[in-house]
C-alpha cells in the first residue's frame, strides 16, 4: 500500500474514534500501536495492513461522527483545479484540504481527516466565503493532492466544466447529459462536483436560497461573537458566559466580579446557539462532535494591535453546551506590587517576605479575589537574571519572561505535587505552586521552604489566620508550620464607586454603621458615599476594582500560639492585640470613609456569615 501521509495527531485521533465506536478492539489497537512504533510506520496504515479496518470503514465513522457528507466516487476529473489558487499551495498540502468547487459565495473543499475541520474558520476568513467540507478517503485525498501538485497553474487558470461523479447508477448517462446542459446555460456558473446537485437541477434555485439563508446565519454568528468579544475586552470583562435553557439563552459578562446579562443578545443567541457554540469550539480547537464530555481550550485574538488570550471551558447541560470564556488580557493588568493597594506597612512586610532567600508565603481568598495577580506581581518584583524561578499552574494565565512556567495536567500525571517534586531537582531559588490542595503538596512545599527555597502558593480560606488552622488540619505538625511559614496575605476585590457620579449615601444610618464595625462615636460623624449611576459606569454606580488586603506576619507571639495548637479565634486575638494586625474589615472601613467603596459593596465581600 502506498504511504498515506497522515499526520501523527490525525492518525491518533482516527484510531481513538474507531476504538470509541467499537470498530476496532482494544487488543487490536494495542497490537497496531506496538507494531507502528517498532516499524516507525503510521498507525492508520498499520491498522489497515493488519486488516483491523479499512478506508471505507474509517470514512464512514468520520462521516457519521462529524456529520460530514462522504463522497466515495469523487475523482480528480470532478474537480475544478482552477479554484486551487484561492488558497496558498503550501497551506493546501500541509493541511490536506483541497478546494474542489466554487459556486456563488460558497467554497467546497475535500478533506479526509477530522483534524482538518479546525481549519474551516481560517479558510472562511482567508477566502471570505462559506466553506462546505466534504469527506473522501485517505487514499483519495492523497491522490488528489498528487494531481494538484502536478497541475500547471497556467493550464488551470481557465475555468472548465468538471465531469460528473462516476457512479454505479444506470442513469449515469442521463446525469451526464443534465450536467452538460446545465453548463451551457446562458449565465454559466462553475458547477458543483457533487452528484446529488447534478441529479437535481430543478431544485438548484431552492438549494441556493437555503445557502443564502445559511450564509446570512453564518454572518450573524461571526458578527455576534466578534462584536461581543471585542466589547468584553474593551469594558474590562473577566469572563463571558453562554448558557441555553428550554425556551431561552443568555450571555452574561462578569464585570468587576459581578455577573450581568448583556441586554439585547438573548434572541439572536437563542436562534443561533448551536452555531455560535460550534464556532467557539472550532476557534478553541475543540472537538466539535463531542457533546457529552467537558472540554477545555484556548483562543488568541488580535484586537487593536494587541493579542488577547481566552481560556475556554465547554460543558454539556440538559439543553445544550454551556461555555465560559475567561479573558486573560495581560495588557490590562499592572503587575507591580505598588499598584495593588496594600497598606503601607503591609506592603513593606510583603516585599520583605518575598525577597527572603527561603520560607513560605501564602495568598488566600475565594475564587476571583485576585490571588493570581498578587502572586504574579510578587514574581515580577523578584524576577532577576541570577534567580531561577519555576511555577506550577493550572493553567498558566500570564506569561512571565525569564520564568519557567509549567501547566499542571493531572490526566497525564503532572499534578502540583509531582511538579513540585520535580522542581526541587531543577536547582530553583523560587518555586510558585498555583494551589495547595492536599496533604502531599503542602508537605513537599514545606520541605522546600525548609531546605533553602522561597515557596509561594495559594489556599482557599476566608482570612489569613484560618489558613494556619487549615494547614494544621491537613496533617502538618505545628513545629513545621512555624519553621517554614513566613507571611500570609488574605484578600478581596471590591468594586470602586464611580468617581464621575459619586454622591452621598443618605440611606445609611447609625445602626448600619455600627453593624459594619464603626464605634458609637464614629457613627455620629462618618459620611459614606456611593455611585449614583451614569454613562461612564453604565448606570451601575461602580467603575473598576481595588484590593483589600490583610497581611499576617508570623511573629514570635503567633509561633507560641501555633505550637500550643490554639484555635482560630485565639490566634486571631493574639494577632489583633499583640501584633497590631490590621484585618480586612478594618482596612475596608478606611475605604468606606474615603468614599472609594460603598457600604453595600463592603457588606457583599467582607461580612462573612
Amino acid at each position: 500500500m502506498a504511504t498515506l501521509g497522515i499526520p501523527l495527531e490525525s492518525a491518533e485521533q482516527i484510531a481513538s474514534l474507531l476504538h470509541s465506536n467499537s470498530l476496532i478492539s482494544e487488543s487490536d489497537l494495542k497490537s497496531a500501536m506496538v507494531s507502528s512504533d517498532e516499524g516507525e510506520k503510521c498507525l492508520i496504515e498499520t491498522l489497515i495492513d493488519f486488516r483491523f479496518t479499512d478506508e471505507k470503514t474509517i470514512a464512514n465513522a468520520i462521516s457519521s461522527s462529524y456529520d460530514i457528507e462522504f463522497l466515495p466516487s469523487l475523482v480528480t476529473e470532478n474537480i475544478d483545479f482552477s479554484t486551487s489558487d484561492i488558497l496558498p499551495k503550501k497551506y493546501i498540502t500541509e493541511n490536506r484540504i483541497v478546494p474542489i468547487s466554487i459556486h456563488g459565495h460558497t467554497l467546497d473543499v475535500a478533506i479526509s481527516e477530522p483534524s482538518a475541520l479546525n481549519q474551516m474558520q481560517s479558510i472562511a476568513l482567508l477566502t471570505d466565503k462559506k466553506v462546505n467540507p466534504y469527506l473522501v478517503t485517505i487514499s483519495q485525498i492523497t491522490k488528489i493532492l498528487d494531481s494538484f501538485n502536478t497541475i500547471d497553474p497556467s493550464s488551470a487558470s481557465a475555468p472548465r466544466t468538471p465531469k460528473p461523479l462516476k457512479t454505479n447508477s444506470s442513469n449515469q448517462a442521463a446525469e451526464k447529459e443534465k450536467a452538460i446542459a446545465a453548463a451551457k446555460k446562458s449565465e454559466p456558473q462553475i458547477p458543483t462536483p457533487l452528484a446529488k446537485k447534478a441529479k437535481e437541477p430543478a431544485k438548484a434555485k431552492a438549494a441556493m436560497s437555503d445557502e443564502e439563508v445559511d450564509e446570512k446565519y453564518s454572518a450573524v454568528v461571526v458578527q455576534f461573537i466578534d462584536t461581543n468579544l471585542k466589547k468584553a475586552i474593551k469594558e474590562g470583562v473577566s469572563d463571558v458566559h453562554f448558557e441555553v435553557f428550554k425556551h431561552s439563552a443568555r450571555m452574561r459578562f462578569r464585570l468587576d466580579g459581578v455577573l450581568m446579562e448583556e441586554p439585547g443578545t438573548s434572541k439572536v443567541l437563542y436562534e443561533n446557539y448551536s452555531k455560535i457554540i460550534t464556532r467557539i469550539k472550532i476557534m478553541s480547537k475543540l472537538d466539535i462532535a463531542e457533546r457529552r464530555k467537558a472540554q477545555d481550550g484556548a483562543i488568541t485574538l488580535k484586537v487593536d494591535e494587541k493579542e488577547v488570550d481566552f481560556r475556554v471551558s465547554c460543558m454539556p447541560t440538559s439543553f445544550g453546551e454551556r461555555v465560559v470564556m475567561r479573558i486573560l488580557d495581560t495588557d490590562g493588568i499592572d503587575l507591580s506590587i505598588e499598584k495593588l493597594g496594600f497598606h503601607e506597612d503591609d506592603e513593606k512586610a510583603f516585599i520583605d517576605a518575598i525577597s527572603s532567600p527561603q520560607g513560605m508565603v501564602l495568598v488566600t481568598g475565594p475564587t476571583g479575589s485576585g490571588k493570581s495577580t498578587t502572586l504574579y506581581a510578587a514574581l515580577n518584583k523578584i524576577n532577576k537574571e541570577d534567580i531561577n524561578i519555576l511555577t506550577a499552574e493550572d493553567p498558566v494565565e500570564f506569561t512571565l519572561n525569564g520564568v519557567g512556567q509549567v501547566h499542571v495536567k493531572p490526566d497525564y500525571g503532572m499534578t502540583f505535587a509531582s511538579a513540585l517534586r520535580s522542581f526541587l531537582r531543577q536547582d530553583p531559588e523560587v518555586v510558585m505552586v498555583g494551589e495547595i490542595r492536599d496533604q502531599e503538596t503542602v508537605e513537599i512545599a514545606i520541605k522546600a521552604a525548609l531546605t533553602g527555597h522561597l515557596v509561594l502558593s495559594t489556599l482557599h480560606t476566608n482570612d489569613a489566620v484560618s489558613t494556619i488552622t487549615r494547614i494544621l488540619n491537613m496533617g502538618v505538625q505545628p513545629y513545621l508550620i512555624t519553621s517554614a511559614l513566613t507571611l500570609i496575605v488574605a484578600q478581596r476585590l471590591a468594586r470602586k464607586n464611580c468617581s464621575e457620579c459619586l454622591i452621598e449615601d443618605e440611606d445609611v444610618n447609625e445602626s448600619q454603621l455600627r453593624a459594619v464595625g464603626f464605634s458609637a462615636e464614629e457613627s455620629t460623624r462618618v459620611t459614606l458615599f456611593k455611585g449614583g449611576g451614569c454613562d461612564t459606569c453604565n448606570g451601575t454606580g461602580y467603575k473598576g476594582r481595588k484590593g483589600i488586603y490583610e497581611v499576617l506576619r508570623i511573629t514570635e507571639n503567633l509561633i507560641e500560639g501555633i505550637l500550643q495548637e490554639k484555635t482560630t479565634p485565639e490566634l486571631k486575638k493574639i494577632a489583633l492585640e499583640k501584633d497590631k494586625f490590621l484585618n480586612m474589615q478594618e482596612i475596608g472601613r478606611t475605604f468606606l470613609k474615603d468614599g472609594s467603596v460603598s457600604i453595600d459593596e463592603y457588606k457583599r465581600i467582607l461580612i462573612l456569615d
